[in-house]
Formats: C-alpha cells, structure tokens, sequence
C-alpha cells in the first residue's frame, strides 16, 4: 500500500486532498510541509501532498521554496474548494468570540471577515489543529476557522458558514515525488 504524507493531522484539507488523490493509500500526518516533503526524500512515503496556491490568498510560500531545492517532481494535482467557517465551543454564540485561531492561509481567505468583526488572531500550523486548539481550550470566546468537517471531529458548533472572502476558493495541492 501506497504512503503519502500530508502536512497537518487528520481533516486538515491537505488530509482531504490526499484522500481525494490516493483514496486507497496509507496516509501519513507530518508536523510541517518540510517533514512532509522529507518523508519522501527519505523513501519513507513514495509521495507528499503539498498546497501549493490559493485562488485568494496566492502562492503557500514555504512550498515553494521547499520546490525549489529541486529534488521532487510533481506527480499529479488536485484544485480543491475550500470553505472556511467560524466554529466555536458548545454554548458559544457569534458574538461571544473575540478571539480566531486558524492557519495563516485561512485566515487570509477570511480576512474582510475578520477585519469586519474585529477579530484577535492567532496563527496555527494548520486548520484542523486550530479546531482541536479551540476544543481542548473550551473558551467561548474563542474560534476556529476551519471546515465542517473538523467541527464534527472535535465537537465544535458551527457559528457562521462559509466566511471566506471569495465563494470560488480554492486551493491546488500537489503530489510530489522523488526524483
């Protein structure tokens, strides 16, 4: 069986594109692109699922310069939509948060959003640890920015859908390979 190593844990959108490209395969969760992208030079996984763009936020640039090294080439890509929502603890209410902790991308995607709302932000290396960062704190005044998905894993409450800036967001991801 096939491994491919995705950066984030599990309902990261990265996890969702490798579940789209390689369905059958073992997926692996890494702590950061980089240790994604080594896990293949290393022969660990035959292929890691990186973002490399998205239509609103531009170019992920830590991918691209982890490219640049020239070491990977691309295997195969996916655009994948990608809805961020306001997601908050049991009990909360829209108006209660404060405070969004999402990855950077995502919170660009949202960032009229949360120029609107006065929001405080927090970075977080992706959205799915960002949802589970929100679940263990159990504050109501603080959010996650991230899919329903990860609502639902981390029993979270959905406060707004689909807050990002451009309803035609996507991201393209791609695999790489050894070269």
């Amino acid at each position: 069986m096939k491994k491919i190593a995705y950066s984030g844990i599990e309902g990261a959108f990265a996890h969702a594109a490798a579940r789209k490209m390689f369905p059958d395969a073992l997926h692996v969760s890494c702590k950061s692109f980089k240790e994604a992208y080594e896990t293949v030079l290393s022969g660990e996984c035959e292929m890691a699922v990186l973002p490399i763009e998205n239509s609103y936020a531009g170019k992920v640039a830590e991918v691209v310069e982890i490219l640049s090294e020239g070491k990977v080439s691309i295997n195969t890509e996916l655009s994948l939509p990608i809805v961020q929502n306001l997601l908050g603890v049991r009990g909360s209410r829209k108006g209660d948060i404060k405070k969004v902790i999402s990855h950077i991308k995502a919170l660009e995607q949202c960032d009229e959003y949360i120029a609107k709302k006065g929001y405080e932000v927090e970075v977080a290396v992706n959205t799915a640890v960002a949802a589970r960062q929100v679940a263990r704190m159990q504050k109501i005044s603080v959010g996650a920015i991230a899919s329903l998905e990860v609502a639902a894993m981390y029993g979270l409450k959905v406060l707004e859908e689909n807050i990002n800036v451009k309803e035609d967001n996507t991201t393209r991801f791609i695999a790489v390979e050894a070269m």
